[in-house]
């Protein structure tokens, strides 16, 4: 991060369907639920599968949020309940960019509009009030699920990083990397609002 300007620590992101709010330990208990429930679901993902991760997990995190260098977020429902998390990291306001990722949710969510709604909240949170230029996704090559949901953003593949990243099953991967430019954000914030209004329309929230 450049010296200039900095994360707005309090910003709390509303939308239709979920509210992300500033990551917190209170946030933790409830996020652990869902990822030692569905340890198979997040098998190619860093989500910790158990306290001792979880403690080193939510830790380097919360210390990269007090550090001004990361945005992580913990995705509410209209409940009030905890139902996944997200993240803007390695934020550099120099070269204006940073990453989206470490993104998790409640499974029985996975086609109900809250990934697609986080992550408009959290595009146009990078693209529009920090004025990023560069917006970054990675993903394992094996997580054939999440390269589809990525180019279903539409971020543009980019290429691989071969042998990139030790994952917590000891396995060298190599990383898939994507990407979203803010030449490209009108285009894909639109084509994100048409899904999200299918998506509510079909739930029966209004648009």
């Amino acid at each position: 991060m450049s010296a200039g300007k900095a994360l707005p620590s309090d910003a709390v992101l509303t939308g239709e369907l979920v509210r992300l709010e500033p990551l917190t330990w209170e946030h933790v208990p409830a996020l652990l639920e869902i990822a030692y429930a569905y340890p198979d679901e997040f098998r190619l993902t860093s989500t910790p599968t158990n306290d001792a991760e979880a403690e080193a997990y939510f830790g380097a995190v919360l210390r990269q949020r007090a550090a001004g260098e990361a945005h992580p977020v913990a995705v509410v429902d209209g409940a009030g309940r905890v139902v996944g998390t997200s993240r803007l990291s390695e934020v550099n306001f120099k070269h204006r960019r940073c990453e989206l990722g470490f993104s998790w949710y409640d499974p029985a969510l996975f086609q109900s509009g809250v990934n697609v709604e986080s992550k408009l909240l959290l595009l146009t949170f990078a693209f529009e009030a920090l004025g990023l230029l560069r917006v970054q996704i990675h993903t394992d090559t094996r997580n054939v699920r999440s390269q589809r949901a990525i180019l279903a953003l539409g971020a543009r593949f980019e290429g691989v990083l071969r042998r990139h990243q030790v994952a917590k099953d000891g396995y060298v991967r190599d990383t898939m990397v994507y990407a979203i430019t803010d030449l490209d954000w009108p285009e894909v914030e639109a084509r994100l609002r048409e899904r999200l209004a299918r998506r509510l329309a079909r739930s029966g929230h209004a648009a």
